[in-house]
């Protein structure tokens, strides 16, 4: 399949990275591409990155190549008018979304086909983890309960969280959490400018003990952040500001934790779909599907 990107941007901004974009990923794949600023008559398709520029001439369209455009905020009258006046010469226009297609759909502007595809990101960037906070020293007698951290820790998807210690006596547990791949960022002592800074930098603060309460709690309410501990002591009586309640056994700790990294994993899904490869894929089955049902 031979493909003419046509870019018709005047502003060298967005629209030329789309053009740029799927030029390189169709190329990657082996297939003859063009980037230019005029359409072709010796390719299978003429793909139009703004449809703003299209020329209302049957000579601009070649009749014997599948004509697409690139369609994206057609949201006024002039613009309706430019798809009205051109649409008589293109096999299709290809949207940014579902809903803004079917937006354009329902305007019946004289378009033979609306798909859609949705925008890619950069793929340039590495998904914000998850930052659970536990600021607190263990004891002896275990009342900070930290074993369970590191059975329960273990065993989440560690793409998408990571934990900051403070406190004395964690080092067995920071080092079985990193023997499992989990990022730690661990102070043994408490300094309290440190530990401010990253106290602001946490998602979440986790306590673990059921010992009436932990002052660090209140610090979590003078930052706004999100907590996850047992409701009892003073943590009781502020219940209303403990944004998930553990259980005195613990035993829902797990579900909690799952259930918070769910929504990151929703983008973790997203991130691994929405790429500039996929979004050319997406454009060579529609041109496919058009060039079966003209019979080229």
């Amino acid at each position: 399949m031979k493909i003419n990107i046509v870019n018709l941007d005047k502003d060298g901004w967005i629209l030329t990275k789309f053009a740029k974009n799927i030029y390189r990923e169709l190329k990657k794949k082996g297939l003859e591409v063009f980037l230019s600023k005029k359409p072709k008559e010796n390719v299978d398709v003429n793909h139009y990155i703004i449809f703003l520029f299209l020329k209302n001439q049957q000579e601009f369209f070649p009749i014997n190549t599948i004509n697409t455009t690139m369609l994206t905020h057609v949201n006024d009258q002039i613009r309706y008018d430019k798809v009205r006046s051109t649409a008589k010469f293109l096999d299709a226009g290809i949207a940014m979304s579902e809903h803004h297609g079917n937006e354009i759909i329902k305007k019946k502007l004289g378009l033979k086909k609306v798909y859609f595809v949705l925008p890619p990101h950069d793929n340039d960037q590495i998904i914000k983890k998850v930052n659970f906070g536990i600021f607190s020293n263990t004891y002896s007698d275990g009342r900070k309960n930290e074993k369970v951290l590191l059975d329960v820790l273990s065993k989440l998807d560690t793409e998408l969280f990571k934990i900051t210690i403070i406190g004395k006596g964690w080092k067995k547990i920071v080092d079985g959490l990193r023997q499992n791949n989990v990022e730690v960022k661990y102070y043994s002592f408490f300094f309290r400018t440190i530990y401010l800074k990253e106290f602001n930098k946490i998602d979440y603060l986790i306590y673990l003990g059921n010992d009436e309460g932990s002052m660090t709690f209140m610090d979590a309410i003078q930052f706004g952040i999100k907590t996850i501990m047992i409701p009892q002591g003073f943590q009781y009586d502020l219940k209303e500001l403990v944004s998930h309640h553990l259980k005195k056994d613990l035993s829902n700790l797990s579900e909690i934790l799952v259930k918070i990294l769910n929504k990151k994993k929703k983008f973790k899904k997203y991130k691994n779909n929405l790429t500039w490869e996929n979004y050319a894929n997406n454009h060579i089955k529609i041109w496919k599907e058009i060039k079966k049902k003209k019979n080229f």
